[in-house]
């Protein structure tokens, strides 16, 4: 299945499931399967009914404004695909295989040998330190400032003396 992109999704309305679509590069009829694709959406499923301003259609063309009825929650800004079928071509026909060439042929493949792995043995490694930079060299921690909370907020009280931020 090849997929041609025909609109984007510009508002869902969640409580009756509806995706609001503006048709911007194809057209959409009912009986089509759609696919909505968009960072957390991935929907498949068949045109069921297209509506143009409360009025029901069987057919939209490019550059219209279509409410689609969905199964799942789509999001705005989300992609809106049409599945076409892919016409495939017709299998080449296959070269009658040589009787000789297949009697030649030896049964199985000799394996081959695999190479004895060389043990790896302790060795001293001489890392040379790099010299201190500016970017490597650590900076001496400074001390913290004292805090400047208010006595409210280090002290909230009980809950009669505390002021109500509403």
């Amino acid at each position: 299945m090849e997929r041609k992109k025909v609109g984007e999704v510009f508002h869902f309305f969640g409580h009756i499931g509806v995706a609001a679509i503006k048709l911007t590069d194809g057209s959409l009829a009912v009986g089509d399967t759609v696919q909505i694709q968009g960072p957390t959406t991935n929907l498949e499923q068949t045109v069921d009914s297209l509506q143009i301003e409360h009025g029901t259609v069987s057919n939209a063309g490019q550059g219209q404004e279509v409410g689609m009825k969905v199964r799942d929650r789509v999001r705005e800004k989300d992609f809106v695909y049409k599945l076409v079928p892919t016409a495939e071509p017709a299998p080449a026909p296959k070269a009658p295989a040589k009787k000789a060439a297949a009697k030649k042929a030896p049964a199985s493949k000799p394996r081959a040998k695999k190479r004895p792995t060389k043990k790896r043995t302790a060795t001293k490694r001489t890392a040379k330190k790099r010299p201190a930079t500016k970017r490597t060299a650590k900076k001496p921690k400074r001390a913290k400032k004292a805090s400047r909370a208010t006595r409210r907020k280090a002290r909230p009280g009980s809950r009669k003396t505390r002021r109500r931020s509403r």
